[in-house]
């Protein structure tokens, strides 16, 4: 009996140490795969911000280089506050979020970079609550909805046209409302949805959610609602 209990004893003690040294092992699969999926996620998000950059670069020089020839002068602060958007770009490119305050004011100098370029015929209205202006934010995530704003609504008209920029945070979302006139005809023929392609994934990467941007389009007037959760998923 007393070698019966005895072996018992020891292949009940193995059986607890197998089973501990498992536990263990599982855990630091777990972790590695969540230190993975990590990197995957940050690896995505820079991809997608790395988009961002040189489509607007590319496009801001294009006026850059026609304005310099036409105007100087407009092209001296188109060159001014390109320099103070890209600083923004290139210190946030490290960091996956931002403020609203930081981003309504380097949205701001995008938006003042093409009223140079356009002149009258670009209008801006904005309504925002600014209780709401430490919410975060994905970085640069405004930019390139107010470029397609541009692109296929003021770009497309012969008349003034008026982009209209509406914030507010209510149940634990922050609203972010862009609209803007376009010319149904010429609008179709232009662009490749880049802008709105790369916010609707990085919201995707960063919240974990396909819910959070609504594309409304009607005979003359688009718009995009973002929805901005309180907080992100935790990698």
């Amino acid at each position: 009996y007393r070698v019966l209990a005895g072996a018992l004893i020891y292949f009940l003690l193995l059986s607890v140490f197998y089973l501990l040294q498992n536990i263990k092992e599982l855990q630091e699969r777990m972790e590695r795969e969540a230190s993975l999926t990590a990197m995957l996620r940050e690896a995505e998000l820079n991809k997608l911000r790395a988009q961002i950059r040189p489509h607007f670069l590319f496009n801001s020089l294009n006026s850059v280089s026609a304005l310099t020839l036409s105007d100087p002068p407009k092209a001296q602060q188109m060159v001014i506050k390109l320099s103070e958007f890209m600083r923004y770009s290139l210190s946030m490119a490290e960091e996956s979020m931002s403020t609203l305050k930081n981003e309504l004011y380097h949205a701001g100098l995008y938006l003042d970079i093409e009223k140079v370029r356009f002149s009258d015929r670009m209008l801006v209205e904005e309504t925002i609550d600014e209780t709401c202006d430490d919410w975060p934010v994905p970085a640069m995530i405004l930019q390139p909805l107010l470029e397609n704003a541009v692109k296929h609504g003021v770009y497309t008209l012969t008349t003034p046209s008026v982009i209209r920029l509406t914030v507010e945070c209510r149940d634990k979302f922050l609203f972010i409302v862009i609209t803007n006139q376009f010319d149904p005809e010429t609008s179709s023929r232009k662009g490749t949805g880049t802008g709105l392609r790369n916010v609707s994934q990085r919201l995707a990467t960063l919240y974990n959610r396909t819910d959070l941007i609504t594309v409304n389009k009607t005979q003359n007037f688009y718009s995009i609602l973002l929805k901005i959760p309180a907080s992100r998923v935790e990698s």
